[in-house]
């Protein structure tokens, strides 16, 4: 019996222990390098079609579960679609160009337009990425615009309990934006913005990574805000890469009798 609960305390020291993977031999040494090879993996994706997308929105004690159709091109163009559940009538439609955006609502026939801007964005999309971050995070890349957004100087580092690189800035409000980077296929995985006192205080994580036309990108990923009380997540159910997407597509002008209202 003795000897059973001596190779049982064991066993559990063995499984507490904290992880303590080394970093790979060729490792990538600066920020610049790991910027540069996260882009790198999609230097051949100028437009994608992300299809069937399967979008699950927690807020305020609400669940609500709308399917769409999310176009891009680079580098900031931008396209969603909103239908009516169960049917393929079009509830709301947003464009952008990187620059200013305008969205459609069939239900109220309001009009929205103003600047491309991360908050306008999240009026369709609660991602709180800019336009071209939102292209470079469904292609899955890195929202740099977030990141360069803080004016800091990038810090990398090797998360020997993740096994993974971290690419990491300071933000103006005293806490840190971190994103954590797969040294096989600089995939970026998660990304986590803490406060001053290290809580989190927003984050975006990927999952279901899979192989397309000599590419893997993400089918399913999500992003939530633990004080808004929201929480976001998309499910693609098909990706189309190198599509034609003709410009008409991210255009679009008031419809006829419709309420035109423009923001900041």
């Amino acid at each position: 019996m003795k000897r059973w609960m001596l190779l049982l305390v064991a066993v559990l020291s063995l499984t507490a222990c904290p992880k303590n993977i080394p970093p790979p031999d060729n490792a990538l040494q600066t920020p610049a390098e790991l910027r540069g090879a996260i882009d790198a993996r999609f230097d051949g994706i100028e437009t994608a079609r992300f299809k069937d997308v399967v979008v699950d929105y927690f807020g305020d004690g609400e669940r609500v579960k709308v399917r769409q159709l999310i176009l891009v091109a680079k580098p900031s163009m931008l396209r969603v679609q909103t239908r009516i559940p169960g049917t393929d009538e079009i509830l709301s439609l947003l464009v952008s160009d990187g620059e200013t955006f305008a969205m459609h609502r069939r239900d109220t026939n309001e009009y929205v337009t103003g600047a491309s801007t991360p908050e306008n964005i999240a009026r369709l999309l609660p991602v709180d990425l800019s336009a071209t971050d939102v292209t470079r995070v469904m292609l899955g890349g890195a929202p740099w615009d977030r990141f360069d957004g803080t004016g800091a100087e990038p810090e990398m580092s090797w998360d020997r309990k993740r096994g993974k690189y971290a690419y990491s800035v300071a933000t103006r409000e005293g806490g840190r934006l971190t994103m954590w980077v797969r040294p096989t296929d600089y995939a970026v995985e998660q990304v986590r913005e803490f406060d001053a006192k290290d809580k989190v205080v927003y984050r975006y994580e990927t999952d279901k990574w899979k192989a397309i036309e000599n590419n893997v990108l993400p089918e399913w990923r999500r992003f939530v805000w633990p004080r808004r009380n929201l929480d976001f997540s998309m499910l693609v159910g098909e990706t189309q890469l190198n599509v034609e997407l003709p410009q008409l597509l991210f255009e679009l002008p008031p419809p006829a009798g419709s309420q035109i209202i423009t923001i900041d």
